[in-house]
Formats: C-alpha cells, sequence, structure tokens
C-alpha cells in the first residue's frame, strides 16, 4: 500500500453511473500543471463528461491538487524527504506520486487511468515507475521525462528563491503573457485573464514548493519504456518545450518497450497548455484513451469464447465511419430556395440580415488574416472571410454569374461570390484581394472549423464546375449560372441545361488475416507519404467491382467481403470518394506494385505503423481526408 506523505484533495468532474450488478470500470485521474491548479482541467473535464456519459465506457472523472496549489499548502519540510545543497527537493516528487496512488486508494480505487499535463507528467511517469500496477492506462500531456539541466535547475531555484523572499508571483507571471508563436486562443483577452486569474489564485510559498520538486525529480526514459499499460502521448504544436518532435520519441520509446497500444495525438494551435487552449481536442484524445482501457480489461473475457467467434470474426462488417471531414458543418441545402433565388433581384437578396457573402477564386477561398501570415497554414485556426449580404449587395448582386447560394447553418444563409467572374474594376473585388489571404482550400481545410470547411467545400466544388461548364456541351454557346449557380443553362437555348458533374472514386482500406492494414506510397506523391488505394469508378462498373479491379491493377492482390463504409465530397476538383473495406484473398498477400502508379506499399501491423510514425519514416494522409478516418478506425486511436 502507498504511504500518504503528502495531503492530496481530490475533487470529482464526473460521476460514472454503472449498473449495480457490473464492476466500476477504473477512474481517470486528472494531475495538473505548474504554476496552477486542477481548474486547468476544467474545460477538457466538460467536453470529456459530455462524450463519456451513458457511454459503455463511462468512467468517472476525478482531479488531484498538489502541495503548494490552489488552496492545498505547502507540505512541510519535515516530509519532502532529502533536499540538496543547492536547495531542490530531491524526493519529494516521488512522494508526490505516492501520496496520489493512497488518496486515489482513499477513494476506493486499486487502479487508474492517470493523465498529467506539463508538471503533472513528471508526477505521473513518478507514479508509473513506483506502481506499475496501480495503472490501468497513462495519458502523458505537454511534458517530458529529461530530467531538468544544470542550467534549467538553477533558473527553477533562483524562481523559487524569489518568489519566496519577497513574496510574490512575478516568477511566474510571464506564463499568461502571449509571444509570437503562441496558439490563436493563447494570445485571447480570455486567456491572458483565465490564466492570470488562476496564478493569482495561488501563493509564493506554494510557487516555490513546486519548483523545488521539479527541480530534483529524476529522468523518466527507462520508465517510458517499462509502461504496458495503454498510453497517450498528447502534444501541442505550437508547444516550446514539449513540440511533437519532443515528444514524438516517448511514443516511440513506449513501443519499443514492448506497449502494443500507444496512441500518438498532435493538438492543432495549441501551445503548453492544451487542456485549456484546445479542451475538444485533449478530451477526444482522452476519451480514445479511456475506450482501450475499457476494451482491453474486457478482453480475457472476450478471448475465453475466441475459438466459438473465429468464424464471425473473419467476417467482421466495421461501423460505418462517422465525423467525416468536410461534412460536419450542419449546413442545410435547401434546394427549393435555389429556384426562388434564380428569378430574384439579387441586389435585394443580398440585403435580406440571414444573408452573408464568401469569396472564391480559382480553387481559394478568402480568409480572415488574423493577424497571420498569408502562408500560415499549420497550426493555427484560421476563418473564411464572411461579409453581411448587404455590405456588397448593390456592388455584387448585378453579376448573377458570380453568385452561388450555398444553403444555411442556424438561420443564417450563404452566398459564395467568384471574384472570377466580377470585374476587377469593381472596387469591393480590389479591396478583397488585398484585404484577405486568399489560399488553396486544401492546403487550410483542416484548419476551418467544421462549419466553415463544409461551406467552403460547397463554393469550391461548384467553382470549379463553373470553370469547366462555361460552354454548352451540345451546340458550344455560352452558358449562364440558373437556379442560384446549381445549374447551367445554354443562353441560346434554353433547353439544353447541365447540372454540376461528380466523379465517384472507391478509396479502400485492405487488411489480411491478421489484421494488417496495406498502405502504399504514390508515384504522385512525396516520399514517405502512405495511405490506402483508391482510384476512379469507371463507366459500366459498380464501385465494388472497382475496388477488386484497382487493387489488383496497382498492388496485384485479390480481395474479398467488400463493405462500404462511408463517404465524403472532395472538391479537388469535384470527386467523391466512397469508403470501402476488404479482406485480401487467403494466400494473396504479396505485394506486386504497378511502378505506373505506386512507388511502394507495405502490410503494417499496428506496432509497426506506430514504430513507423514514430521514427519519421512513414507520413499520414491530411486530417481533413477520409483516408485518415479509415486508417484510425482500424488502428482504433486518433494518429494525428
Amino acid at each position: 500500500m502507498a504511504l500518504q506523505y503528502f495531503d492530496i484533495p481530490v475533487y470529482t468532474y464526473h460521476r460514472a453511473l454503472t449498473a449495480s450488478s457490473a464492476p466500476e470500470n477504473p477512474p481517470l485521474v486528472l494531475i495538473h500543471a505548474f504554476p496552477v491548479d486542477h481548474h486547468v482541467w476544467d474545460a477538457t473535464a466538460r467536453a470529456l463528461t459530455s462524450l463519456l456519459d451513458g457511454s459503455d465506457h463511462d468512467v468517472t472523472v476525478l482531479a488531484v491538487d498538489m502541495p503548494g496549489a490552489g488552496v492545498n499548502p505547502p507540505a512541510d519540510a519535515d516530509v519532502v524527504g532529502e533536499v540538496a545543497e543547492d536547495g531542490a527537493y530531491t524526493e519529494a516528487m516521488d512522494r508526490l506520486a505516492e501520496s496520489i496512488v493512497r488518496a486515489v486508494e482513499g477513494c476506493g480505487y486499486e487502479k487508474a487511468i492517470y493523465a498529467g499535463i506539463s508538471m503533472g507528467g513528471y508526477a505521473t511517469l513518478s507514479l508509473a515507475r513506483q506502481f506499475p500496477d496501480a495503472l490501468a492506462g497513462v495519458a502523458l500531456c505537454d511534458t517530458k521525462p529529461d530530467a531538468d539541466s544544470a542550467e534549467q535547475r538553477a533558473r527553477r531555484l533562483a524562481a523559487a528563491e524569489l518568489a519566496e523572499r519577497d513574496a510574490t508571483l512575478a516568477p511566474v507571471l510571464h506564463f499568461a503573457e502571449p509571444k509570437d508563436g503562441d496558439s490563436a486562443f493563447k494570445k485571447s483577452s480570455t486567456f491572458i485573464e483565465q490564466f492570470r486569474a488562476w496564478i493569482n489564485a495561488q501563493t509564493p510559498a506554494g510557487i516555490a514548493w513546486r519548483q523545488r520538486m521539479a527541480a530534483g525529480r529524476r529522468d523518466e526514459w527507462d520508465t517510458l519504456r517499462s509502461i504496458s499499460a495503454p498510453a497517450a502521448i498528447i502534444s501541442g504544436t505550437r508547444d516550446d518545450s514539449a513540440a511533437p518532435d519532443v515528444m514524438r520519441p516517448m511514443a516511440q520509446a513506449l513501443v519499443d518497450g514492448g506497449n502494443p497500444h500507444v496512441q500518438f495525438t498532435e493538438i492543432l494551435d495549441s501551445g503548453h497548455f492544451t487542456s485549456f487552449e484546445q479542451p475538444e481536442q485533449v478530451a477526444r484524445a482522452l476519451d480514445e484513451l479511456i475506450q482501450t482501457v475499457v476494451r482491453e480489461a474486457d478482453a480475457p473475457a472476450q478471448r475465453s469464447s475466441h475459438s466459438a467467434l473465429q468464424q464471425l470474426q473473419d467476417l467482421r462488417v466495421s461501423e460505418p465511419l462517422r465525423d467525416v471531414p468536410l461534412t460536419l458543418g450542419g449546413v442545410q441545402w435547401n434546394v427549393e430556395k435555389r429556384e426562388e433565388l434564380g428569378e430574384a433581384d439579387w441586389c435585394e437578396t443580398l440585403k435580406s440580415p440571414d444573408m452573408h457573402v464568401i469569396f472564391v477564386h480559382n480553387g481559394r477561398v478568402a480568409l480572415a488574416k488574423d493577424g497571420m501570415s498569408p502562408s500560415v497554414t499549420t497550426g493555427h485556426q484560421r476563418h473564411l472571410a464572411v461579409v453581411p449580404g448587404s455590405y456588397v449587395s448593390d456592388e455584387v448582386g448585378v453579376y448573377r454569374n458570380a453568385l452561388s447560394f450555398l444553403g444555411s447553418v442556424d438561420g443564417q444563409s450563404f452566398v459564395a461570390v467568384d471574384v472570377s467572374r466580377i470585374a476587377l474594376k469593381v472596387e469591393l473585388i480590389q479591396k478583397a484581394v488585398v484585404q484577405y489571404d486568399w489560399i488553396n482550400l486544401r492546403e487550410v481545410a483542416s484548419l476551418l472549423s467544421a462549419r466553415d470547411a463544409q461551406l467552403a467545400a460547397i463554393a469550391v466544388g461548384l467553382e470549379r464546375w463553373h470553370s469547366k461548364a462555361l460552354y454548352c456541351g451540345y451546340c458550344g454557346a455560352r452558358n449562364r449560372l440558373n437556379h442560384a449557380g446549381w445549374a447551367m443553362k445554354c443562353s441560346e437555348i434554353p433547353t439544353h441545361e447541365g447540372f454540376p458533374r461528380i466523379e465517384p472514386s472507391m478509396i479502400v482500406r485492405i487488411t489480411d488475416a491478421q489484421d494488417r492494414i496495406l498502405l502504399q506510397n504514390n508515384l504522385a506523391w512525396e516520399e514517405g507519404r502512405y495511405s490506402v488505394c483508391s482510384g476512379f469508378v469507371e463507366i459500366g462498373e459498380s464501385v465494388e467491382h472497382s475496388v477488386r479491379r484497382e487493387v489488383f491493377e496497382e498492388l496485384g492482390i485479390h480481395v474479398e467481403n467488400v463493405h462500404y463504409l462511408g463517404s465524403q465530397p472532395w472538391p479537388y476538383p469535384g470527386a467523391l470518394m466512397l469508403a470501402y473495406e476488404a479482406q485480401a484473398e487467403e494466400g494473396s498477400v504479396h505485394i506486386t506494385v504497378d511502378h505506373m502508379e505506386v512507388r511502394d506499399a507495405q502490410w503494417f501491423s499496428r506496432d509497426e505503423l506506430m514504430s513507423a510514425l514514430a521514427r519519421g519514416q512513414v507520413h499520414l494522409p491530411g486530417v481533413d481526408s477520409i483516408a485518415l478516418r479509415m486508417i484510425e478506425q482500424w488502428y482504433g486511436a486518433t494518429l494525428r
């Protein structure tokens, strides 16, 4: 049994509801960062509760405060253990970890999933080393296993000395002051005001105590290699001390140690406090870890009946894909409104209070600058430039051939303006060219909100079709837009009418009898970029036939058990991706690439894929693609 060296208050964010006859799943215990307390987890805990509540993997969510954090006073000197000559507490981190385990045991739990952010990650690693049997799972956020260098240790201790001597919080106020490279949220008044309030709720003595504890901690790289419980490594892309390049080797260390359940998650547009900066993303990563822990806890019972279920396992059909990018914005098509707008006076229509306008041009969308360089297409969240229709009605309303009705979201209607169809002499267009960033949608889709991404996909898809349908396919006369952008009508013969053409393309996830996945690197991509097989559906064939044909043509593999998973619009320029899964036929696992489209293809187990990702040997498709969702569904966790 662990000893209770320090007083550790335990807070309950969420209490799991379980049937009286069912054993309760191990709780999630959140350990906070420096220089704040457990409140840094508040937003993530709220988001996570909405994911857990009523699910089959519901768990109780707890949080703790370290000594010297919030209302918990620093521990007395006689219980901190050994103190080094420079004042560092060399045993305090281990005693903190042991005290947390004891506090959780006092709540009735022998095992728990421990999630630590920053300094909380140091405590989590110490806990994993000392009490591996108490670990049901582990999440390490914005942290690292290294001990402080001599210079880092000296800075910590100097800050502790200043805080304690002058009774001041000044040494840590910089945590609430954003820098140029920080996330958009960290630069906001919401972050600055809240984080400053959290810091001001601390005491100088508590700040000093925690700094001395952190200065005396040990290196934990060996600990990482010893962790066998399911693990999540979570890293903010804008973290200047624990960036993905710093934390990815931690995932590799876990894999090298033989851990079969390791997930690595990059949190977009987030710095060192991901739990506060991007709580929804962190909550999803923790939810996936919890699902893995619960599933593995149930695995022994499932394996006992494995032989009876083997035939069904071989014929398994995956769940349909959910949360497919470019489809989640809640856009309502309002098809009936297209007919109304087709004959309407656009100048008056755009003046309606619910009308809003976005701008497109040659596959590019206009984005608000948000104080960023136009070259910024990673990390930061970006926003469409959305303008009330009344602002532009008089200038663009006369250009009917440039306007397309996209649909409505939450009672607001949206219209796309194709600036290439408006004379550049129009003052509004001259301003728009310099006022906004014009970026190819494919480069920026993953950084847009769900609403903006779906609106942009519709707008770009229509604009690309318009650019290819300028002339009537029957007589060659000029076409004009009809049905508010959703049809093209011949200017000479009105009965000649065309509608958007969508190119169906199959995309398939192939697995074998060992549940390995087949990924390929195409000649059209950079080396190291691997994805699933895809190809266009040809005239006269079904999508299922296309799956079998393309896989054999490109990879020399015969497949069976072809099942539909989902679909995604892919406006580059006008495809509809139809996702399938298939199994390689028995005896047909030898890969023969065609070298006309495919450079390389390999079978990957989950461990092999994680190892290749951690080493930088494999790069997966973009986060806005259905291909990544297909791979992640097979893997069982978020991979980007």
